[in-house]
């Protein structure tokens, strides 16, 4: 009895023993489409087969559950090694608590740091301090259907401030077309508009001096001018009939079925906007344009200032020390060149724009590695609730039931009540 309680007590260390050797890499994501996973899955691979005893593990969620399910996660002993993230207040947030790493010093090594644009790995620094690293950039640009800008006498190359888009949609009308498609009832595609003519007629100063609570915060001027231009402009009715009732996806499909001639949407409109089309393939890349958002003349902000969603990965404090290592490799140029080629995503990595196939998409990457500036979706940006009140307000702008001051007014409260 005696040795088999030795063997029993040897076979169980072993067993112990052999079990806390293995390093698992959980990262927690948002990522539906096959294609990317199956590619992320050939990077851990790659990772494990020059890593004994490390696993790399994806966890999926849901985009409404991960967002639901996310604080509860990071308080658990199944906190994750490495997250999505948007960036913005709600990362501010997650800094603050003290949940996030700070990996400075890991991706300064051997220059990892530098194979970024610098405008999104910016976008994860908070005080001067790395905390995560991007993945993907969509920026937000005015989309336009070739044809129907030719039969209403428009040269979308020729829009280069806000009273050229306007004359456009005079244009669109008197030619009975219906200019713009937007989903006013998810209310964030309006807060492109809103957001967008602040940057252009704040610029990028004027932006962080609204973030600071400099000269009035969201409540100046410029602000109240932005969603003046924005409610006028909605007063001229150049959105699809009914637009406050469509989500997004409707109103992808109204301009991919060729019903509008822009639409204001970001780089994926490609892939998850042709997919709302009656056909699921929507405009092909021959009857399509796009444009920058215009300028406001006398306004501070760029053609080239972009406007995005960047998504990226935050990582945790009790991350294993691995971890940095396979994002070394998983967000590294070859499989980021993988993702690029076929045109999945734009990847945050200088390089990739190259090899991009889809022209459209291959401009829009270049654009990125010019840019000085990225503004992330300032419904991230200003954290959860004030960005909620951001899209309220855009909406409510929209249809009359508020005014520019009064707007205003609501977002810098909010902003007061809720910033970090």
């Amino acid at each position: 009895m005696k040795l088999k309680s030795l063997l029993s007590c040897a076979l169980l260390g072993s067993i112990v023993s052999h079990a806390s050797a293995e390093t698992v890499i959980k990262i927690l994501h948002i990522q539906s489409n096959s294609k990317i996973r199956e590619i992320w899955q050939q990077a851990a691979q790659k990772f494990e087969s020059t890593h004994p005893g490390v696993k790399v593990q994806f966890d999926y969620l849901e985009n409404e559950a991960f967002k639901a399910k996310l604080p509860t996660l990071l308080q658990s002993s199944a906190r994750p090694s490495a997250f999505h993230s948007w960036g913005g207040g709600v990362m501010y947030e997650q800094v603050g608590s003290g949940i996030c790493q700070d990996i400075s010093k890991s991706v300064n090594e051997g220059g990892f740091k530098d194979t970024f644009y610098p405008a999104a790995i910016q976008n994860f620094t908070v005080e001067g301090k790395i905390y995560g690293l991007p993945n993907d950039v969509a920026p937000i640009v005015l989309w336009y259907n070739k044809d129907l800008c030719q039969k209403a006498g428009i040269d979308p190359a020729q829009i280069k401030y806000w009273e050229d888009f306007v004359d456009a949609v005079k244009k669109c009308q008197a030619a009975g077309i219906t200019p713009l498609a937007a989903g006013g009832k998810d209310k964030w595609p309006l807060h492109f508009y809103t957001a967008l003519l602040m940057m252009r007629i704040q610029g990028k100063e004027g932006m962080e001096a609204a973030y600071q609570d400099k000269n009035g915060g969201f409540a100046n001027p410029d602000v109240v001018k932005a969603f003046k231009f924005f409610q006028d402009f909605a007063a001229l009715q150049p959105f699809q009939k009914g637009y406050l009732a469509n989500t997004y996806n409707e109103a992808a499909g109204t301009f991919h079925d060729g019903k509008t001639a822009f639409h204001l949407m970001g780089s994926w409109d490609l892939v998850e906007g042709r997919a709302n089309a009656a056909d699921k393939k929507g405009l092909p890349d021959e009857k399509l344009g796009w444009i920058f958002f215009p300028e406001v003349k006398g306004g501070k902000g760029k053609a080239n200032d972009l406007f995005a969603s960047l998504d990226g990965w935050l990582i945790t404090k009790e991350a294993p020390k691995e971890t940095i290592d396979f994002m070394r490799v998983w967000l590294g140029k070859d499989i980021q060149t993988e993702l690029a080629g076929p045109g999945l995503f734009i990847p945050a990595v200088k390089g990739t724009a190259d090899v991009i196939q889809d022209p459209l998409l291959k401009q829009i990457a270049q654009e990125i590695d010019r840019t000085q500036w990225i503004e992330i979706a300032m419904d991230q940006l200003l954290g959860p609730d004030t960005g909620r009140v951001l899209n309220d307000m855009s909406a409510d702008l929209a249809s009359g039931n508020t005014t520019p001051e009064k707007a205003a007014k609501a977002l810098e409260a909010s902003w007061q009540q809720n910033k970090q």
